[in-house]
């Protein structure tokens, strides 16, 4: 074996190694960082009425924030927090919830919210 083969051999060789330690730890890195982005959805979600229209619906916060994508999580935070009947909403949450979601009109987010009741 030549002295060229040998040294692309141990480059080679030491980028397998490379990889092999690099890769792990980059998944994990990503890992914890999808976990803190989720913590920090949950705590804003927690502050909103959108949460306790969910538990309202029979939706488990936990499982929404797992199961929808956080495009979709973010945009009925937004409608929420923009919402013109909060009051309203106040009123309905303060009450058992109903059988029906169809008095739930006011709600901006109630279509998407049946949807993912109805999946569920």
């Amino acid at each position: 074996m030549d002295i060229v083969s040998l040294v692309i051999t141990f480059l080679l060789a030491g980028l397998m190694l490379l990889l092999v330690v690099r890769l792990p730890l980059a998944i994990l890195s990503n890992l914890r960082a999808g976990h803190r982005f989720r913590e920090g959805l949950a705590d804003a979600l927690a502050e909103l009425r959108l949460s306790r229209m969910l538990k309202y619906l029979g939706i488990d916060a936990a499982t929404y924030l797992h199961k929808e994508q956080a495009v979709e999580i973010k945009k009925h935070m937004e409608r929420c927090d923009a919402c013109d009947a909060k009051s309203r909403c106040d009123q309905v949450l303060d009450n058992e919830p109903a059988a029906d979601a169809e008095h739930l009109g006011f709600c901006a987010n109630i279509d998407d919210l049946k949807e993912i009741r109805r999946v569920r």
